[in-house]
């Protein structure tokens, strides 16, 4: 048998997923919601800690940054990153750390009020993640 490329149960499945996508109109749903995302994930570009607010769709990142001016990386290994990460699961809020970056890639089918509380809860462990940089002496690459 495949292990994972071209198997016949994960192509079956890989169909009626699209034909789910159709019936329910996800597309059209990402389309309706993904500007609200993409303005409020921008929104903190102004944060102090974030050197570039990045996406597409319903998908984000910040990156994390030592010296918003230069932009300039924290030294490693990455923390920030995973103390972000950290604060925001205290929040109830599963995003990913990948090294000092943190992703959102919210379920397809999310609100625009849920888009508003997945960054009202993001903004106070973004802030505690800042308060945490300044106390531990981080300092850039």
């Amino acid at each position: 048998g495949y292990t994972y490329s071209g198997h016949p149960v994960a192509a079956a499945v890989a169909l009626e997923t699209l034909k789910i996508y159709e019936e329910r109109n996800i597309l059209e749903h990402v389309r309706s919601v993904m500007g609200q995302f993409q303005k409020k994930l921008r929104a903190f570009a102004d944060h102090p800690l974030v050197g570039e607010a990045r996406g597409i769709g319903l998908v984000g990142a910040l990156e994390l940054v030592a010296d918003k001016r230069t932009k300039a990386p924290f030294a490693p290994p990455p923390k920030v990153g995973l103390y972000a990460q950290a604060r925001a699961q205290d929040r109830g809020l599963l995003v990913r750390a990948i090294g000092d970056s943190v992703a959102f890639c919210p379920p397809l089918i999310i609100t625009e009020a849920e888009i508003d509380e997945l960054f009202r809860r993001f903004a106070p462990a973004l802030d505690e993640a800042m308060t945490w940089v300044k106390d531990q002496g981080l300092k850039a690459a």
